[in-house]
């Protein structure tokens, strides 16, 4: 479904908090003018004990989901919006293969959502706390308690530790949340992250690699005209989730009107793309460049639940 853009802000039946505002049009937004953000990269804060053997001591990492407010362009106001460490995408987690590593995933939200949810889905109840998060490591081989089912969320001031084993080849994946009946509305927020493993044989390749490799978070979003995120949602006041939409604006690591970037020779871009059902988007947007393409199918952000 293509949600339509509006003339005139107008209250959605039965929502008075919920604005069904006019679209972004991509047309009007200046192209080229905003550097190509590059994500921080996460830096353990200490060391602990390994799960699967104790003797051993492994990174110990500690992201806090927050709320925070940053542009999606240089002529946009400042957008409302969720991510790890407070930005989107949240800091590259990258380790190599067969090295463990423990997270602590800090649930520091505010109690009520800015996106609306649908109490009618299964998981979203209104006897449910608005805000729950739970993190999935997408296309990782992970233990089943650390893999962030739907149902294992945590609320604001709480907070939960995985352990990831990397027992797998070189590859980029992402993180994001997953929680059971909001998980589209929190990655939509911004919780989401790339994960990087490396490898031996990945280096014998000879690609592209350090200040010359750079991670790309490829999404689309709907913007209002103030650049602030919209989420449609149907025409029945007591259902207003939809099955899917088409965001009319692409960000790249958060950002959208083409981002610039140097001309330098040998530059290689690994992709993580969230895709949306029926996107035409299937491809790293950089002609020429290397692509790593993570593995992201089966999690889509704007449709289920």
């Amino acid at each position: 479904m293509l949600a339509s853009a509006v003339a005139h802000e107008a209250v959605v039946p039965g929502f008075p908090e919920i604005k069904v505002r006019p679209a972004l049009d991509p047309n009007s937004i200046r192209k080229f003018v905003d550097p190509l953000p590059i994500p921080a990269l996460a830096r353990p804060v200490g060391v602990r004990p390994c799960p699967a053997d104790r003797s051993r001591m492994i990174p110990f990492y500690r992201l806090e989901m927050r709320e925070f407010r940053a542009s999606f362009h240089r002529d946009l106001k400042p957008a409302r919006q969720w991510g790890f460490a407070g930005a989107f995408p949240g800091p590259t987690i990258e380790t190599r293969g067969n090295e463990p590593l423990l997270v602590e995933w800090v649930n520091a939200l505010p109690h009520k959502h800015f996106l609306p949810i649908d109490h009618h889905l299964h998981g979203a109840e209104k006897h449910l706390p608005e805000v729950r998060t739970v993190v999935h490591l997408h296309g990782g081989k992970t233990p089943p308690e650390s893999d962030g089912y739907p149902e294992s969320w945590i609320t604001p001031r709480q907070s939960a530790v995985a352990f990831y084993p990397n027992q797998q080849d070189a590859a980029m994946l992402w993180y994001h949340d997953h929680a059971m009946g909001i998980n589209r509305l929190n990655i939509f927020a911004g919780l989401a992250g790339a994960f990087i493993i490396r490898d031996d044989e990945e280096a014998g390749l000879n690609l592209p690699h350090g200040k010359y490799e750079i991670p790309l978070v490829v999404c689309d979003r709907m913007l209002d005209r103030e650049g602030q995120l919209y989420y449609p949602v149907s025409a029945d006041p007591d259902a207003p989730w939809i099955p899917e939409f088409f965001g009319q604006i692409m960000l790249v690591n958060g950002r959208c009107g083409r981002i610039s970037r140097s001309s330098r020779e040998g530059t290689g871009f690994a992709c993580s793309m969230p895709p949306t059902r029926g996107s035409s988007a299937s491809h790293c947007p950089m002609a020429g460049a290397f692509t790593r393409l993570a593995p992201t199918s089966a999690c889509c952000p704007h449709r289920s639940n």
